[in-house]
């Protein structure tokens, strides 16, 4: 098994054979389908939830950063928090983040503690097939975001200027760009910029997003972005938006991305549904590298389902000329418990072709199961246990972490 280089990043890169589509999208729909057989029956999952988009409740339209005002005026029907916490889900005053009818602020701050469970092995070599290790590594306290937001509205649901800051763990500008909103509910940006591609999970660390410790990834998350122009259309219930953007550092040539997605409501049974696909490439000379998904959500009762499958290819010198490829597959599950209490059930999983039985040792998988309830408009817990199983020569890819967090946000 190869290396490859993906927006900085250093991932897997495996062959991929024929029939991989046809297996992603059986792995896509399975459990799916399994929700409406019977019994056995941002993020993503508020927005189908409550069946909104991005564009909804945050100032950029493609999801993250700062909210807007449709969140801070139906926050507990959106964040679903309960009420016997008085002070904190109905304070008697609170800042809006709203300094003038032209300029408003907004903010994010997580803090972790993470247990590292970690097996010694033989040789450097680890189990691949275990749910719970024993054995404790490390306890770490991190600040694993501070992330200060700025809009400036220059004409009012017109023209807009937007900043992102982020603190912690790094001083950087994630993003910062100019909006300018046209008729038909279509807009341009220009700036720099999170790239639109797929769900836009909060996790960084899912194998879809930025992944983790050289995991598989699909290199898009909001640790990455680019400057570049964005253009899209929103006529309801569709979402049309593509990116051509600088690039990976080093290469000459821009990167195109685009989205395509739809949210249908009140659809009967499921309420509401979700579909999309997502593209992007980038050209010679450099690294040639191609990647496509799809994406499905749904609501049935009080469970909501998030689905993604991507296939990436990639040739450059690495490779030898030959084009080769990684399948990367995420499915989540999130209940809401006592109509406040979001519990959450996630699995990553990439391989060649998703077939366990051929190059096991090239396949990893990630199980994520927790709680995140909202407890205000301003407050969220997040309680996690999560299990990595991969290349048992990479003890970093056969983890457990136990993650406890504080989130404040505006």
């Amino acid at each position: 098994m190869s290396e490859r280089v993906v927006h900085g990043v250093s991932t897997p890169r495996i062959e991929v054979v024929p029939g991989a589509a046809v297996r992603a999208f059986i792995l896509l729909l399975g459990p799916l389908v399994l929700f409406l057989a019977g019994p056995v029956r941002g993020e993503p999952y508020m927005a189908v939830r409550e069946g909104f988009r991005c564009s909804a409740c945050h100032v950029n339209i493609t999801g993250g950063g700062k909210r807007n005002d449709t969140l801070a005026a139906h926050a507990r029907d959106i964040l679903r928090y309960p009420t016997f916490f008085e002070k904190l889900a109905k304070p008697v005053d609170a800042f809006t983040g709203d300094i003038n009818q032209y300029v408003s602020l907004g903010a994010d701050l997580r803090v972790s503690t993470t247990l590292l469970f970690q097996e010694l092995g033989d040789n450097g070599v680890v189990h691949n097939n275990t749910a719970f290790r024993g054995r404790l590594d490390t306890v770490q306290v991190d600040v694993n975001e501070a992330d200060l937001y700025g809009e400036v509205r220059l004409i009012p649901d017109i023209l807009s200027f937007y900043v992102d800051q982020r603190f912690s763990p790094q001083t950087t500008t994630r993003e910062v760009w100019g909006l300018l909103r046209l008729p038909y509910d279509s807009f341009i940006k220009a700036g720099k910029m999170f790239l639109p591609y797929g769900l836009q999970l909060q996790d960084d660390n899912a194998f879809i997003r930025g992944g983790r410790n050289g995991s598989a990834t699909t290199g898009f998350s909001f640790n990455q972005q680019q400057a570049g122009v964005e253009v899209g259309i929103e006529p309801e219930p569709f979402s049309l938006i593509a990116a051509v953007t600088d690039g990976p550092p080093g290469d000459r040539d821009v990167q195109f991305t685009m989205t395509a997605s739809a949210m249908f409501n009140d659809v009967p049974l499921l309420k509401n549904v979700l579909g999309g696909a997502s593209f992007s490439r980038v050209g010679p000379p450099g690294v040639q590298y191609t990647v496509f998904g799809f994406y499905v959500g749904t609501l049935l009762g009080p469970i909501t389902y998030l689905g993604e499958v991507d296939f990436l290819f990639t040739k450059n010198d690495m490779t030898g000329g030959k084009t080769r490829g990684t399948f990367i597959f995420y499915s989540e599950v999130d209940y809401l418990l006592f109509k406040w209490m979001n519990a959450k059930v996630a699995f990553d999983y990439a391989d060649d072709d998703g077939d366990l039985s051929s190059r096991v040792d090239d396949s990893e998988n990630r199980v994520s199961v927790g709680i995140e309830p909202f407890l205000s408009r301003f407050l969220q817990l997040r309680l996690f246990y999560r299990v990595s199983n991969g290349v048992e020569s990479n003890p970093s890819h056969n983890q457990d972490l136990w993650i406890a967090e504080l989130h404040l946000f505006l």
